[in-house]
């Protein structure tokens, strides 16, 4: 955590919301898709323009002329989870959160405009604290930058719970900028940060069985999971509960993962030798990952829930109306108690 004082206001921003906008001559649901992605990729690059770029430090949306160096993928054997093993993941004592929940709700504002949260792999991430008290506390949806603060925590927890090796992992989580970029239309194999995650991993990424990436869409934030061994891909939507428009966010998020699925093996196999599976044949799930209806604002919270206690198959924790603020609650702990912010 730092105070960078070449930053004077804090970077907030809403997710925008993209008029329906039905063009001739093409699929209305992918312009859509695009037009939307790109305004994230504008606004996100843009809260990066203003700050002094240090030497050797990714930024979002760099690109690399050339490919990292193509490795071969190791036997298709995958890290065991350890869900399996009963090691699920521990809601913080109850004490702790209500010290904590009562500290950052407090009127202190102007204390936490000083604190910056500051990551530099595998890019460059600057989020203030005021932002996050006001998106996992208030009422501000869950934008792009604090949900990479919060999944890049997740990780750190993925590799402290392989009790055995942290160099295997069972599953990867991609930061929002896979997907972003994908849906804008862009080359996601030369995006540098994307090359850090994947193809220069601090593990061994071909022992991953599933791979997570968070995408937000016009109607709010989903998860989509592939399994390596099923050649499965799921579509965990917080909305799924919520009638009104289903057809048109079923169509969206076939779309989308359309063309998520098409980046991410193009990733794999361009850094990857003989990748274990190949890209044709994946079934598509969508499982009812909660009975409640959330709105376009929760679903955020609802993502990060998702991708926490989803473990392949089913809900580990369900994702109800309660459970959704202890997610709240320890995102922010995490973030701001207890996140090492070292690479």
């Amino acid at each position: 955590m730092g105070s960078p004082e070449h930053l004077d206001a804090a970077p907030v921003y809403d997710n925008p919301v993209v008029d329906n906008q039905v063009m001739e001559e093409r699929n209305p649901t992918l312009d859509i898709i695009g037009l939307y992605a790109q305004v994230i990729v504008d606004t996100v690059r843009s809260l990066y323009d203003t700050a002094e770029e240090e030497p050797n430090v990714v930024y979002f949306g760099n690109m690399e002329a050339t490919l990292p160096k193509r490795k071969y993928a190791m036997s298709a054997s995958f890290a065991r989870s350890p869900w399996l093993s009963g090691c699920l993941p521990q809601p913080p004592p109850i004490s702790l959160v209500n010290k904590f929940s009562t500290w950052i709700s407090r009127d202190n504002d102007s204390d936490l405009d000083s604190l910056w949260f500051e990551h530099k792999f595998p890019r460059m991430l600057r989020v203030n604290a005021v932002c996050v008290k006001q998106q996992f506390f208030g009422a501000h949806p869950l934008d792009h930058e604090v949900a990479v603060l919060a999944l890049r925590r997740f990780n750190q927890l993925d590799v402290e719970a392989q009790a055995v090796s942290k160099y295997l992992l069972w599953r990867e989580v991609l930061e929002p900028d896979f997907s972003t970029h994908a849906l804008a239309g862009e080359k996601v194999a030369h995006i540098k940060a994307v090359q850090l995650q994947i193809a220069h991993a601090h593990h061994d990424i071909t022992a991953c069985q599933t791979f997570y990436t968070p995408v937000i869409l016009d109607h709010g934030w989903a998860a989509y999971m592939w399994d390596m061994i099923r050649k499965e891909i799921h579509i965990l939507d917080p909305l799924c509960a919520q009638p009104v428009g289903a057809e048109k966010r079923h169509a969206t998020h076939q779309e989308a993962v359309s063309q998520i699925h098409e980046a991410l093996f193009s990733c794999l196999n361009e850094f990857f030798a003989r990748w274990h599976c190949t890209s044709d044949r994946w079934k598509r799930k969508s499982p009812k990952i909660t009975r409640e209806v959330f709105t376009r604002d929760e679903s955020g919270m609802c993502m990060l829930h998702a991708i926490r206690h989803y473990d392949g198959e089913k809900m580990t924790w369900p994702l109800t109306k309660v459970s959704a603020f202890p997610i709240r609650t320890l995102c922010c702990n995490l973030c701001c108690s207890l996140f090492v912010l070292s690479v």
